[in-house]
């Protein structure tokens, strides 16, 4: 697994504005640049978070891009999808 070149997208995507348009735009061109495995592109694409601190990845990193790039950044939204079984999150937006 490739926590740490997940965590350097993440914050990628949290204070380079061009590669979050990318994200947003072109979800799969943007995962396919990265060393990510199956299940790190899945986290990426359904914003899941549990999964992503189970996997390790910083708490604050999720926070900012929950913050950044969820379709309803609210802290509402971020703490109702922590209390989801990681792997059994949806799509945002």
């Amino acid at each position: 697994m490739s926590r740490n070149v997940m965590e350097r997208l993440m914050h990628k995507l949290c204070v380079d504005r061009v590669v979050k348009q990318r994200f947003k735009e072109d979800i799969e061109g943007l995962l396919s640049r990265y060393k990510l495995d199956d299940a790190e592109k899945d986290m990426l694409r359904h914003m899941d978070i549990p999964a992503m601190q189970a996997h390790g990845v910083n708490p604050m990193l999720t926070l900012g891009f929950w913050f950044e790039n969820a379709s309803d950044p609210s802290p509402m939204a971020y703490m109702k999808a922590l209390q989801k079984p990681a792997g059994a999150v949806t799509k945002q937006g």
